[in-house]
């Protein structure tokens, strides 16, 4: 299924309009940097928690098991700059598929190694790619821009979140194999050895790319 028009996030497992408080709240390039946690009301906070811990586990990436195998659903999605990119666009390659908003700290803490291992691993046939579960594109903007984010970001939405299992908590990461299937599933900060030994894996295996 295409998820070129679905409409703006809402995870099913959080209600609507606390969803819509938490997207909707206001920060700044230096508050999204060492965001101040007492100017979110407690709701959005209790929502933003659920969202980002999940089952308990998340917090410790721990790994799923239920689309594993699985051919990775298409998507044609927006970037930052407005154009539209899809999945086969980096058909063959390694993708480390990452699901992650502004406002989720476990999300934040993990791209620094995701922009290190995606530096190191670019001439290995492996790309990494944000999607970004905002429901706004400025503080996504802001993010990318103040963290000098280097690989690739994408707006995602709630049709997405459905295609690749409805999962429940972010972030929430997608290892997809040079034949387009999911290999591995994290939810919750993957460690970074753990994420390495991964693509270790995958790229001895895979055939070198094409120049």
């Amino acid at each position: 299924m295409s998820s070129k028009q679905a409409k703006p996030l809402g995870f099913p497992v959080v209600h609507i309009p606390l969803v819509f408080l938490i997207g909707h709240v206001k920060l700044s390039a230096d508050s999204m940097r060492d965001p101040d946690i007492n100017s979110i009301p407690y709701p959005c906070m209790l929502a933003l928690l659920f969202l980002c811990l999940g089952s308990g586990n998340n917090a410790n990436g721990a790994e799923r098991w239920e689309q594993v195998g699985k051919k990775a659903p298409a998507w044609e999605l927006t970037d930052l700059a407005g154009k539209t990119q899809k999945l086969d666009g980096w058909k063959g390659k390694i993708i480390v598929l990452n699901f992650w908003t502004t406002w989720c700290p476990p999300c934040r803490a993990e791209i620094p190694d995701f922009m290190s291992l995606h530096e190191a691993y670019k001439d290995r046939n492996v790309v990494f790619i944000g999607v970004s579960l905002d429901t706004g594109l400025g503080p996504v903007k802001r993010y990318v821009r103040t963290q000098k984010l280097n690989y690739p970001v994408v707006m995602g939405n709630s049709q997405l979140v459905s295609d690749y299992g409805n999962f429940s908590g972010i972030p929430q990461t997608f290892v997809i194999d040079t034949e387009g299937r999911i290999h591995k599933q994290f939810q919750g900060v993957v460690q970074k050895k753990v994420l390495e030994q991964v693509m270790l894996a995958l790229s001895a295996s895979s055939p070198k790319p094409s120049k």
